[in-house]
């Protein structure tokens, strides 16, 4: 079941991106040839997007390795805001500010056959310097690929409360990390100043600090780096952007 799931989601989100290729290569046949002055990535340019994902999910009796789901509701919501600015034709570089926040309530049954009935919130921020590459696929400039890479950091900060037997027992977990990623994509421009892009996360390191408290005291510290040179297409992001010129031009 859990397999089926991950695939639909996956098939959901590849027809997403197909379903805006076709629609930006529509629209691209009615946009005039652009002028070599007015090329949309050219140095000094600046550009501003957004990305943004939300899960709204319900599962019900659903048996996992270590706990049996009897009813669990998800709700998860991404904002990715960045912007940059053109050093040179086809590179950029400039900033992300990401806020991510995330609910989740049921009741899981343990091997023991203990029922609880569990919240989790969880909350985080996160800003980081990017760097972008582009590189045109054809004459025209509609399709690029590009390689983008980012430095830097985050906060987050988790509630869990879970009533066993009317006992509540109340886990908060504060994490801080610093990170390297390196995001791979493909961007279409769809009308003038307008692109759609989608990428998704090969490779990043990280070293984060975790403290957890255990209802109000000191429970564990924890640091760790890690690697991840995986491709997840699971986590595929879609990004609008609008691109333009901050100098006005004499009339």
């Amino acid at each position: 079941m859990k397999e089926i799931k991950k695939h639909n989601m996956l098939r959901i989100k590849l027809g997403y991106f197909f379903s805006f290729i076709c629609f930006s290569t529509v629209m691209a046949q009615t946009d005039h040839v652009e002028n070599p002055d007015d090329y949309f990535l050219n140095k000094g340019k600046v550009y501003a997007g957004i990305t943004f994902s939300f899960d709204n999910s319900n599962v019900e009796n659903e048996d996992r390795l270590i706990v049996f789901i009897e009813d669990r509701k998800n709700n998860s919501f991404d904002l990715k805001v960045h912007t940059g600015y053109f050093i040179r034709k086809n590179w950029a570089v400039g900033g992300l500010i990401n806020y991510t926040s995330s609910d989740r309530t049921g009741v899981d049954i343990s091997t023991q056959n203990i029922s609880s009935q569990v919240n989790i919130a969880s909350k985080s921020w996160g800003i980081y310097g990017t760097t972008k590459f582009y590189i045109p696929l054809e004459s025209r400039n509609r399709f690029f690929l590009f390689t983008e890479v980012l430095a830097g950091g985050s906060f987050a900060n988790q509630l869990k409360e879970s009533t066993a037997y009317g006992i509540l027992t109340r886990t908060f977990v504060e994490d801080r990390s610093a990170e390297i990623r390196f995001v791979p994509g493909i961007m279409v421009k769809v009308i003038r100043g307008f692109s759609v892009e989608a990428g998704a996360q090969i490779a990043g390191i990280n070293a984060k600090w975790s403290n957890t408290s255990v209802n109000n005291v000191l429970y564990s510290k924890k640091e760790s780096v890690s690697t991840n040179l995986s491709i997840n297409l699971l986590r595929l992001s879609l990004g609008f952007y609008y691109y333009f010129d901050l100098k006005t031009k004499p009339l």
